[in-house]
C-alpha cells in the first residue's frame, strides 16, 4: 500500500511546473510587450533610444517613386524593415551625419544586414546625385513628393498640422517595420549606437521581416 504524500509535497512540483512554464512563455510576453507595448518601454541602459510610437500605426498608401521609377510598397520594400530619413534641401552636414550613420548601423547588423533597407525623402533643393551614387549605392531616394503629402506628413503624426516641407524639416530618422508600421523616430544628433541598439532589438524579436 502506498504511503500518502506529506504535507506540502505538492508544492515543489507546482513550481516546477510553473517555471518551466515561465520558460516558455516569457520570452513571447516579452516579445510582445516590446514590439506591441507602451510608451514607457526603452532599452535598459540607454537614455538616448528614439522615440517610440504608441502606438504603432500603419503609414497610408503612397504613390511616391524612386529614381529608377519603383512605388513604395513594391518591391525591393516589401518585407524588410526601412530606415527613412526626410531632408529638405541639399544634403548638407546634418544630412550628411545621419546618411552615414544609417549606412554603419545596417553594415553593423551583419547577416542580417539584408533585413534592412534605407530610404531618403527629400525635398528641393536635391542632395547631389553624385555624392549619393558615391557614399551612399545602396539608398532609395525618394524626390518627387508632391504627391506624397497624406505618407509625408505621417511621419510627423507627433507634431500635427505640418507641411510636407516642415515635415522633411525635422531632419529624423524613423524605423518602419515590414508591416508599414511608423515605430520609432529619432531626432537629429541621435547617437548611432542608440539606432543599432534599438533596431537589433526589434530584429531579433521579430519573426518578419
Amino acid at each position: 500500500m502506498n504511503e500518502p504524500d506529506p504535507p506540502g509535497a505538492g508544492k515543489p512540483k507546482r513550481r516546477t511546473l510553473l517555471l518551466v512554464g515561465m520558460l516558455f512563455l516569457g520570452p513571447l510576453l516579452t516579445a510582445a510587450l516590446v514590439y506591441y507595448g507602451g510608451s514607457g518601454w526603452r532599452p535598459v541602459g540607454n537614455v538616448a533610444s528614439g522615440m517610440l510610437f504608441d502606438p504603432v500605426e500603419k503609414l497610408p498608401a503612397s504613390e511616391l517613386r524612386d529614381v529608377d521609377g519603383t512605388r513604395l510598397g513594391d518591391e525591393p520594400m516589401d518585407g524588410r524593415w526601412i530606415l527613412v530619413y526626410l531632408n529638405q534641401g541639399p544634403c548638407e552636414i546634418e544630412c550628411q551625419k545621419s546618411l552615414y550613420d544609417t549606412r554603419q548601423v545596417r553594415l553593423l547588423l551583419g547577416q542580417n544586414d539584408q533585413r534592412v533597407r534605407r530610404l531618403l525623402i527629400a525635398g528641393a533643393p536635391l542632395p547631389d546625385p553624385a555624392f549619393l551614387s558615391e557614399y551612399h549605392p545602396d539608398l532609395l531616394v525618394v524626390t518627387e513628393v508632391s504627391a506624397g503629402d497624406e505618407f509625408i506628413q505621417a511621419f510627423a503624426r507627433d507634431r500635427k498640422g505640418l507641411s510636407i516641407e516642415d515635415t522633411l524639416r525635422l531632419d529624423r530618422v524613423y524605423i518602419v517595420d515590414p508591416l508599414g508600421n511608423l515605430v520609432m523616430a529619432y531626432e537629429p544628433g541621435f547617437e548611432a549606437k542608440s539606432l543599432l541598439k534599438d533596431l537589433q532589438r526589434l530584429l531579433r524579436l521579430s519573426s518578419i521581416g
